[in-house]
């Protein structure tokens, strides 16, 4: 919204003559002068020696030093008392990114990531399209509602292929790739938007449209991910992906459908553990008992048993009734309405750059370079959850100290300069976080889940991303509060990261059987440190 909603300098539009001014109850043979303000008409009258001012609406429109279909703004008049429409339709979109990443990312692990990314896809491109050329606000509200929804469909589903493609080894790649994809179209938005300043908000609206020109051809390019296929017992299909995947890599077919089936069959074994864990969990106590001795002493199903194993369907509601998953959930969720909040929060309450509007935004996404690349060679050499408490701990520190300088020798230049040396070091170490939070965030759902969990916990992020803007409103009533909020948030939220598994180096968990694995490990682990201790 930095160009199509960009917000020119504006004025109230002078009147015709003041005959005008008769339907509104002035005399216009009384008027000595008629000032113009952004949002009023200053109208000075003297009657027998008396002088009165009333102050009156821009009756007449505005003028803006741009030409009207420079933006929104500016051709529809979203400014003074109608300013609220502009903000409305983007936090609309953010309403719509959280619909559409709860409901398109379930419907992708029923369905399939290929066909949800898909349709996202081409509902994109024919809203995106509509957009030039609608002629009010209500209708462009509710596109970009849509575009919203849509858009965070097609995001997560292709992440969700992409790291369900990668080998444990490469996994790191899937997220920073999707970090880097973000920061360059960012940087080259800039460009784009001042080469078409002096153009129609709707042609530069189409111009990004060629950014989704390749979703003709996705549905002849793109591959339905293997693991999703392996989990819902698409033999066929699964192999027929990997006939390609080996034709293209010039490796033996026969030999990676031999591992094909060693996984297929592993699958099973965990889909049919799981369903007799849950078997036993509703039994009474002694026959409960019983089942579990001749579980133990029979071991594991046997593999010609498995074949009756069928896949286990999720829903987002499913979330609610796994306690391990619900636990995940919760704090994942939360984390990430944490960075959402204080990524855009530190946008909108730092102070406005001097300059062109253009190079300062391509400068605010040139800065989240580092931060991708320091995650990407950190996470190779540190655990996700150790390098996500301390870049979590890192920011949340800084932006206290930084508002601790402001409180106390904010107005000395050092102190100015301190303050926003460390409010920079927070704004670095969130950047970095979300980067680990899209590594991580997969790799703590099952196959059949991992796709609604991704959306819940992008959901949750769009609310802190509604709240940002409120942030502004408290740093103009107590300066220091929006960094006291950002700051301490974020220190909660390394400390919940300690509730989380760590997922180095372990393959994404099929079956919520798996998970569960995950978790009594890390009990029996804590009961050994117990009894070391004591």
């Amino acid at each position: 919204m930095f160009t199509t909603g960009y917000v020119p300098k504006h004025r109230c539009a002078s009147l015709p003559n003041v005959t005008f001014l008769e339907d509104f109850g002035i005399n216009p043979d009384h008027v000595v002068d008629v000032t113009t303000d952004q949002c009023t008409l200053g109208i000075t009258t003297n009657n027998s020696g008396r002088t009165s001012y009333v102050e009156l609406p821009c009756v007449n429109g505005f003028q803006y030093d741009v030409a009207r279909e420079t933006s929104i703004v500016s051709e529809w008049d979203l400014v003074c008392d109608r300013a609220g429409l502009a903000e409305l339709s983007q936090t609309l979109l953010m309403l719509g990114q959280g619909i559409g990443a709860c409901v398109f990312t379930s419907l992708a692990d029923r369905y399939g990531r290929k066909p949800v990314n898909i349709v996202c896809q081409l509902i994109l491109v024919v809203a995106s399209i509509g957009l030039a050329f609608i002629n009010n606000i209500g209708g462009f509200t509710a596109l970009r509602f849509i575009i919203g929804a849509c858009q965070q469909g097609l995001g997560l589903t292709a992440y969700s292929i992409f790291v369900e493609l990668c080998t444990t080894e490469l996994r790191t790649l899937a997220g920073c790739t999707g970090g880097l994809a973000w920061t360059l179209s960012c940087m080259l938005l800039a460009p784009l938007a001042h080469f078409m300043q002096y153009y129609n908000w709707r042609y530069f609206q189409l111009a990004t449209v060629a950014g989704l020109i390749y979703g003709i051809v996705i549905y002849w390019i793109l591959d339905e991910s293997l693991r999703w296929l392996v989990a819902n017992n698409k033999v066929v299909r699964a192999e027929e992906t990997m006939k390609k995947i080996c034709k293209a890599n010039k490796t033996d077919f026969d030999r990676a459908r031999a591992v094909l089936h060693e996984q297929i069959l592993e699958c099973k074994q965990a889909a049919k553990m799981n369903k007799l864990h849950r078997q036993l969990e509703m039994l009474p106590i002694t026959e409960k008992n019983e089942e579990e001795n001749l579980l133990e002493k029979n071991g594991s199903p046997s593999a010609g048993d498995t074949d009756m194993a069928e896949p286990e369907k999720y829903t987002i509601l499913d979330i609610l009734k796994h306690r391990d998953i619900l636990k995940i959930t919760c704090i994942l969720g939360f984390i990430w309405a944490v960075n959402s909040l204080t990524y855009y929060g530190l946008f909108l309450t730092s102070s406005s750059m001097s300059g062109n509007r253009f190079l300062n935004y391509f400068l605010n996404a040139l800065v989240e370079l580092p931060a991708m690349f320091i995650v990407f060679f950190a996470l190779k050499r540190i655990g996700r959850r150790t390098l996500s408490v301390l870049l979590h701990a890192l920011s949340g520190s800084a932006l206290i100290i930084s508002v601790t300088l402001v409180a106390t020798v904010g107005t000395t230049s050092a102190g100015s300069i301190g303050s926003v040396v460390f409010s920079l070091v927070g704004k670095f170490a969130v950047t970095a976080s979300f980067n680990c939070l899209f590594v991580l965030t997969p790799e703590l759902f099952p196959t059949n889940m991992r796709n609604a969990g991704i959306g819940v916990a992008s959901a949750v992020a769009r609310v802190g991303g509604m709240l940002s803007p409120y942030s502004s409103t408290l740093s103009q009533v107590v300066i220091w509060g929006p960094g006291v909020v950002f700051g301490s948030c974020c220190i909660s939220a390394s400390l919940l990261f300690l509730m989380l598994p760590e997922t180095r180096g372990r393959e994404l968990p099929t079956t919520i059987a798996e998970m569960r694995e995950w978790s009594q490990q890390k009990r029996r682990v804590s009961e050994i440190c117990l009894e070391i201790k004591q």
